[in-house]
């Protein structure tokens, strides 16, 4: 048995989660003291190891509380199964949204390089430069918001 701040250690988590995890009630101590501690076994400390491993594969919190609580709401290991692979392709389809999210993201970083090579020539001053009809910043066909952001030039005030 071990104590909260021992559990922390081991586990890699702060005491102020595992306390965290509690209220949500995906652990409790194996015991408390007669001051009150909590004392943990090694079946909460692989407890917490699951919750962190699923929490690395991208599953929040209330859906890894979702599984955890699934043994208790079916009659056979079928009925189990099928409620795992109904969260779980659930999960494949948000993780394959992010992909594509990701993957635009990634694009759209690559071609703001590809603008910004093309201007590492450039000897023209900062603030005397007009990107914008310039003959290597127009042969590109898109140019990402991120490289506006550094040519963003607003019209003076009355003109």
């Amino acid at each position: 048995m071990m104590q909260i701040g021992d559990l922390a250690v081991r586990s890699g988590v702060s005491t102020r989660t595992i306390r965290y995890y509690e209220e949500l009630g995906m652990i409790e101590p194996q015991e408390r003291t007669n001051g009150g501690f909590r004392r943990y076994s090694d079946d909460q400390e692989r407890r917490l190891e699951i919750i962190q491993g699923l929490k690395a594969l991208g599953l929040e919190l209330e859906r890894i509380r979702e599984l955890f609580s699934l043994k208790h709401r079916v009659e056979t290991g079928g009925d189990l199964a099928r409620a795992m692979t109904e969260i779980l392709v659930g999960h494949q389809a948000e993780i394959d949204l992010k992909i594509s999210h990701y993957q635009e993201m990634k694009e759209k970083n690559a071609r703001g390089l590809e603008v910004l090579n093309s201007c590492l020539c450039c000897t023209i001053k900062v603030f005397e430069r007009d990107c914008h009809n310039c003959e290597m910043y127009c042969s590109h066909a898109e140019v990402p918001a991120l490289v506006e952001t550094a040519i963003y030039r607003p019209e003076p005030a009355g003109a």
